[in-house]
């Protein structure tokens, strides 16, 4: 998958993104950092990433049904034992089944011990379909999510795939991907944001390589009560 914050971190040290936060606090004034992570990060210390000021992470379970991230079910345990709220996401395909692919994400998940935040379809593409396509087999994703966990999804997408996504599906949580920018652009269908992926080029402590960095409009008790 593809700034700021009022407290000033050492680029390296810490935390680190492409850009500074400016001083508006882009209708969120509390927030707390985060990151979401797939195959792609290798082998993660998750003790020292939630020593270095992580919250809460979201772990790729797959992309559509045919790929699984052979490192999910590592991330998701190790997320528990560092005591870091871990949440789950999936590349969502338009052009496969939609149930399939939320009996996957959930089915996988639940084995390993359930989710602290709700389950998110990670909406980066129309796969080539039509938009009406992407809608009915995207709003049978989240339905079936919800039905089965309980819990209402969220949508990762950025300004631009947004766009594509018609108004009813402002009705879920809005994670927004927008780089180097001080507020994040909300497709029409949101008024806010809950999550905002804010750096795809971040440094954290337990990580070798670059990360994507993420933020919760909110207090931790408010991710606690996320669902």
């Amino acid at each position: 998958m593809k700034r700021g914050d009022s407290i000033a971190i050492v680029c390296g040290v810490i935390l680190c993104g492409a850009t500074a936060f400016a001083d508006d606090d882009c209708g969120a004034p509390k927030r707390l950092r985060g990151i979401d992570v797939s195959t792609y990060q290798g082998e993660i210390d998750w003790t020292r990433v939630k020593k270095a000021g992580v919250a809460f992470a979201f772990a790729r379970v797959s992309d559509g049904v045919d790929t699984v991230d052979d490192r999910f079910a590592a991330n998701f345990a190790a997320m528990r034992r560092a005591g870091v709220r871990r949440g789950a996401y999936q590349f969502f395909r338009a052009g496969a089944d939609a149930r399939a692919q939320a009996d996957l994400a959930i089915s996988t998940v639940k084995r390993l011990g359930g989710a602290d935040l709700p389950l998110v379809a990670d909406v980066e593409t129309d796969d080539g379909e039509k938009l009406e396509v992407l809608a009915a087999r995207l709003t049978a994703w989240l339905r079936r999510v919800e039905r089965r966990t309980g819990a209402r999804p969220i949508i990762y997408t950025s300004p631009s795939m947004g766009r594509k996504l018609d108004a009813k599906f402002g009705a879920w949580r809005l994670w927004i991907a927008h780089y180097e920018v001080e507020c994040p652009t909300l497709p029409d269908a949101w008024k806010r944001w809950h999550f905002w992926q804010h750096s795809s080029t971040g440094k954290v402590d337990g990580i070798a390589g670059r990360v994507d960095l993420d933020l919760f409009a909110g207090t931790l008790t408010q991710l606690r009560r996320l669902r």
